[in-house]
């Protein structure tokens, strides 16, 4: 009851979920249908193994990235302090917590179906927010699991966002297999169009579910401005290391020219959200009677 509580069903974010569960696979599987009906069989084979190989210089090149180690007993107690307290007064399961020795300032969940969600933070994060600021943060996260959000990005976003990397770096390409990289270049941006459109509703709901969880929605609010503005001061270099995961970031690293492939609402909208539920907030604790 006190889960339901503090994170009420979401239709828009429902239905968002089951749009990006049922469609944006259909999308790809038709793709591919109609490129093995139009194309010959070399062709075929090229554009299959040219999107394999994309895929897995992708996922060799994020685990290469990835400095995260995950925290053991007794290490950055503050940040673990405010994880135990905040699962226990939202009645969630305690994430493992990762620690990403990464500039940028940044913080994503991922929750596999059958395993304990997992939670990445930046050292960029640490070292810029204030202990409630962090907790606003993390919260936010936890909302995610809440809402079962992270689980159909981890599943559904992932494979799209590692195709679209790889045929980003396909510069190894050549000859037939060109055509590979054009095709794991469609088949990325049909699945980030319906990735986006579901990660920029559910950073709305999450945002508010850190609101209600911790009660203080100007310091969600305070982190949003301060981790902005400390991305905005990063070398385009490193944040392009980053940029993929984009959907599952707190705040996104990279801004598309396209509206259709954002994957955040802007952080003045969001900002302008936690402004009025703060107000409401506080009008509803002063109508309250005193006992």
């Amino acid at each position: 009851m006190r889960r339901r509580e503090l994170f009420p069903p979401d239709r828009g974010l429902q239905a968002r979920m089951l749009v990006a569960i049922v469609l944006t696979p259909l999308s790809v599987v038709a793709l591919v249908a109609v490129c093995v009906a139009v194309l010959p069989l070399k062709g075929v084979l090229a554009l299959g193994a040219t999107a394999l190989i994309g895929l897995v210089m992708a996922v060799r090149d994020q685990r290469r990235g990835s400095d995260a180690q995950l925290l053991a007993e007794g290490e950055e107690l503050e940040l673990q302090g405010i994880v135990d307290r905040l699962c226990v007064a939202a009645d969630l399961p305690r994430p493992e917590i990762a620690l990403d020795e990464e500039r940028q300032p940044n913080s994503w969940i991922v929750d596999p179906p059958g395993r304990r969600p997992r939670l990445h933070v930046t050292r960029g994060l640490l070292d810029l927010l204030e202990p409630a600021e962090l907790e606003a943060v993390v919260a936010h996260e936890l909302s995610h699991v809440a809402h079962h959000d992270a689980t159909v990005m981890t599943v559904v976003g992932l494979p799209g966002i590692a195709m679209l990397e790889g045929a980003h770096r396909g510069s190894w390409a050549f000859g037939p297999l060109v055509a590979g990289r054009v095709l794991g270049f469609a088949i990325g941006t049909i699945s980030e169009v319906g990735n986006s459109a579901l990660s920029r509703h559910r950073e709305l709901t999450a945002d508010a579910g850190a609101a209600a969880l911790t009660g203080r929605p100007s310091a969600l609010a305070s982190a949003l401005m301060k981790v902005s503005g400390a991305i905005g001061a990063l070398p385009t270099e490193d944040l392009r290391l980053v940029a993929a995961r984009d959907a599952l970031h707190l705040v996104a690293v990279e801004d598309s020219r396209w509206r259709v492939l954002t994957t955040h609402p802007s952080i003045a909208k969001r900002v302008a959200a936690l402004e009025r539920l703060e107000r409401r907030m506080v009008t509803t604790r002063a109508a309250s009677p005193r006992g």
